[in-house]
């Protein structure tokens, strides 16, 4: 009898981590979506409104929730500061400290400190037309991902159930 439910429990564990593995990607792509939304605020406050880089995080930050409305906020409360350090540096390090959702596997995705160095640059159309490119290449990352959620997902759903049964087989 014991054996029999460490059996269904070593399944059942193997098994779980397989659907973590799926749920970790599924809620990384969606903090990825939501980063990029937010870039998309900023090339459209960049182009219509015109503001300092500072107003335009308070005004996004208005309209996020936690987490990003705090990464927004410190971003514009540093921009505000004296420039002790690059706003790439900047915009990096909020990032790594207020968004450590967007790390995949504890590795930031070049395409997420990009737009740190590209609002570096103080022509406000070259930015926008940057951000755009910046966009499309992000809209792409998604896509690809997207792609490979789904295979990875019952991948790892699939891998975690044969794992439990080798388990089992090498235990019984």
């Amino acid at each position: 009898m014991q054996k029999l439910v460490g059996c269904f429990l070593i399944l059942l564990a193997t098994t779980g981590a397989g659907w973590m593995y799926g749920k970790e990607l599924r809620n990384y792509l969606e903090e990825l979506s939501h980063f990029r939304r937010i870039i998309e605020q900023i090339k459209g406050e960049l182009l219509y409104a015109g503001l300092p880089l500072s107003e335009i995080f308070y005004n996004i930050a208005s309209r996020e929730k936690e987490p990003y409305e705090n990464w927004l906020m410190d971003l514009a409360f540093q921009c505000q500061g004296t420039q002790e350090k690059r706003f790439a540096d900047l915009w990096t390090d909020t990032i790594g400290k207020d968004l450590p959702e967007l790390k995949w596997r504890g590795k930031m995705n070049p395409l997420i400190c990009e737009p740190g160095e590209l609002l570096e640059i103080g022509d406000r159309e070259g930015v926008v037309r940057l951000l755009e490119y910046h966009l499309k290449r992000l809209d792409m990352e998604i896509e690809k991902r997207t792609a490979e959620t789904s295979e990875k997902k019952k991948l790892g759903s699939w891998l975690g159930a044969a794992g439990g049964i080798f388990l089992v087989i090498l235990l019984l």
